[in-house]
């Protein structure tokens, strides 16, 4: 939108974060796409895939590989060898498991596209020639805002894309941090937010560990397959608060005194 019609005089600031907001929620939708398809057509989904990777900068192609195929697959090879970062809770720790895990989230899944699409053109799971192809129109997305508006590309919506990473990045974190995810007991795999106000505004994935077992389900089913396990969930496992990343000062103050 900014690259066509501007920032509402006076008013950027707020439009921003308006914008950055929505594109936060547009992320979390993606997340359940991904997962769950909102459409049998595969046009439709096709096209949804498209809009919803361009706004958020992370495709769903990336998603599919990182996440779907990856980490609910037990491969977190995408996010690299965070076993210091994911041992306990600290600020430092998150921090550094958010950065550290940002390129690696988006190359990864960009080098093995190519290897097994272009090289190879493998087709299943997904067509990975596909995945490559959707990969690269996002950055020639980019180019082409570079050269349209240079100074909203650099100040805008590349920091947007990055931000969009980094809270992705840092709620992974929180999904999993002091979770011991090669336990045969697949309960301990995984922190759930019990928040209420988190999981109305982000479609229950506060209820993680019912994800985790049930990955297809409806965002709606997840408070009811949480109730049915709950108490095979390690009370270390259950946390009261929410996962925004706003609250970031509020999770350092809990760290402090051995809350989290």
């Amino acid at each position: 939108m900014p690259f066509v019609v501007g920032f509402p005089d006076g008013y950027e600031i707020i439009a921003v974060v308006i914008i950055y907001m929505l594109v936060g929620k547009t992320n979390y939708i993606l997340h359940l796409h991904i997962h769950r398809p909102f459409s049998s057509d595969r046009v439709v989904n096709l096209f949804l895939d498209c809009c919803m990777g361009a706004v958020t900068g992370m495709t769903a192609s990336n998603w599919r590989i990182q996440h779907l195929y990856g980490h609910h697959r037990g491969n977190d090879a995408f996010r690299g060898d965070v076993s210091w970062e994911v041992e306990m809770y600290s600020p430092w720790r998150a921090l550094s498991y958010c950065f550290r895990t940002i390129w690696p989230t988006f190359w990864k899944p960009y080098a093995e596209a190519f290897r097994k699409g272009v090289l190879r053109n493998t087709t299943q799971p997904i067509s990975y020639r596909w995945a490559f192809a959707e990969q690269t129109l996002l950055l020639s997305l980019v180019a082409i805002y570079v050269v349209i508006n240079p100074s909203i590309a650099l100040f805008y919506a590349i920091p947007m894309y990055i931000v969009t990473y980094l809270i992705s990045r840092y709620v992974d974190y929180l999904n999993h941090y002091a979770c011991d995810e090669t336990s045969p007991n697949t309960f301990e795999h995984a922190n759930n937010s019990l928040s209420r106000s988190f999981n109305r505004l982000c479609n229950n994935f506060g209820y993680h560990t019912a994800h985790h077992l049930r990955s297809s389900a409806h965002w709606t089913e997840l408070p009811h397959i949480h109730n049915q396990i709950s108490d095979k969930i390690p009370d270390r496992c259950k946390k009261s608060f929410s996962w925004s990343f706003m609250l970031f000062p509020y999770h350092m103050f809990l760290s402090r005194f051995g809350k989290m």
